[in-house]
């Protein structure tokens, strides 16, 4: 758990960064798009600044591993800050800078939203929707807590989640203690569980902690099915 100290000075290192690239004409700025990591793999992935643009953490900002990567990492702080940037001042620009990347990808099709950030808005969310229509052959999946956003877009799309959210993007309710998730239209959901005080889940995948094995396995987030992880 984070201390107010240590979160007030990750708002003020974003808050700098921020600053730094809104002084930079958009135009002149690129959307940071990382081509994975030792968790993730080698999955093509956009993020945004955590709790900035996270509009229902709080119970969970002050577990934020994103924080502590902002913190130990200036060049992960910058690549947010970057992209937060650019979509607020231009965000077909933003969006255009993920679709080119995506574009020239020959192999290992994978694209995850958000290894940090949330869904910003009702309009960014029809981007994405729009991103994972686009490149059908691709597997695209993001994990939300902005759960009534995304029923709002099912809801007035036909109120059918099969029709309304194309079948290549994997959508999974992240499920946090104490947090509401009202899930009428049954997205899979990945939980955190804390040790402890909580039971694993009997009905759900297991997360492997690399994002490669489900790839292989075609389980888990990756297939859109329901999982679970202890608390990190």
């Amino acid at each position: 758990m984070y201390t107010c100290e240590g979160l007030n000075k990750y708002r003020e290192q974003l808050r700098k960064a921020i600053g730094y690239y809104n002084d930079i004409p958009v135009e002149n700025l690129n959307v940071s798009i990382s081509t994975g990591n030792r968790k993730i793999g080698r999955v093509l992935n956009v993020s945004l600044p955590a709790i900035f643009t996270c509009g229902n953490c709080a119970e969970c900002f002050k577990f934020c591993y994103d924080v502590k990567a902002c913190l130990q990492y200036k060049n992960v702080t910058m690549a947010r800050a970057r992209n937060y940037s650019i979509l607020k001042r231009d965000m077909q620009r933003y969006f255009d800078g993920i679709r080119n990347k995506m574009g020239k990808r020959r192999a290992n099709k994978y694209f995850r939203f958000h290894v940090s950030g949330d869904i910003v808005s009702v309009e960014y969310f029809r981007e994405m929707v729009k991103t994972a229509r686009m490149f059908p052959e691709w597997v695209i999946w993001t994990y939300t807590k902005e759960y009534e956003l995304v029923n709002a877009y099912v809801r007035e799309n036909g109120g059918n989640r099969k029709t309304a959210i194309p079948a290549n993007f994997k959508i999974m309710f992240s499920e946090w203690k104490g947090l509401p998730m009202p899930n009428p239209y049954n997205f899979p959901v990945f939980r955190c569980v804390f040790r402890g005080i909580e039971k694993a889940p009997k009905n759900a995948w297991k997360c492997p902690g690399n994002c490669d094995v489900c790839k292989e396995l075609n389980r888990g987030c990756v297939a859109g099915e329901t999982s679970w992880t202890w608390d990190h």
